[in-house]
């Protein structure tokens, strides 16, 4: 398994290939009633044009999820734990509902760090969104990952689901909690059909069972 920071730089590529170029660091953030852009680059602290241009052609409007150029959080590389950090305390569900049997936990592995936790189940078996967030990425284009969805949550929290035999979402998609984005398979680097699943606070791996209710 390559390591993740490979996987966010070549997100940044993708992105500053983007209507977002230049603008490779920030966060998602999803709208309340009555905000408007104005009122989030007030809340930033960061100039609205720039606001403008990292979610051109995006619908501004509630409960709507907009990209806030930051120094810090998507991409930024930083492993600090900020103020903006959300405690998910089990809240998330679990990524592969018919199956809970957990063949490799996180930490060492063959002498690697293991940076997630594999999921075994069969091939076609659904693969959920564990909370409600934006899709940053959908497809092959990182060697070993194989088919692999990526996405952004409240509190800086990134999931990431991999070696799927198909994804249901693409770029920029909204999606909800429990929804299939996914399904179970063997693509990229792999010995048996699994999903491999990290959790990650900016660019640091988290372990995915502190955020999951799992019994072994």
């Amino acid at each position: 398994m390559m390591k993740i920071t490979q996987l966010f730089i070549f997100i940044a590529f993708l992105l500053s290939a983007s209507s977002c170029a230049g603008l490779k660091s920030g966060k998602y953030v999803q709208l309340s009633n009555g905000e408007t852009l104005s009122s989030v680059a007030e809340k930033y602290q960061v100039p609205q044009w720039k606001l403008e241009i990292a979610n051109k052609g995006r619908k501004i409007a509630s409960g709507q999820w907009v990209f806030v150029p930051l120094s810090r959080g998507l991409l930024s590389g930083t492993n600090n734990i900020t103020s903006d950090y959300v405690a998910y305390n089990g809240e998330f569900a679990w990524p592969v509902p018919s199956s809970k049997r957990v063949t490799s936990h996180m930490g060492k592995r063959w002498g690697r760090k293991h940076e997630g936790i594999d999921i075994a189940a069969r091939v076609g078996t659904s693969i959920v969104a564990v909370d409600d967030g934006v899709v940053i990425y959908s497809g092959q284009g990182l060697s070993g990952y194989g088919n692999l969805t990526v996405l952004s949550h409240a509190g800086g929290i990134f999931t990431v689901y991999a070696h799927a035999k198909q994804n249901f979402t693409k770029k920029g998609q909204n999606v909800y909690k429990g929804q299939v984005i996914a399904q179970v398979g063997m693509t990229g680097r792999t010995t048996g059909p699994h999903l491999h699943f990290e959790v990650r606070h900016n660019s640091k791996a988290m372990n995915p069972l502190d955020f999951m209710a799992y019994d072994e």
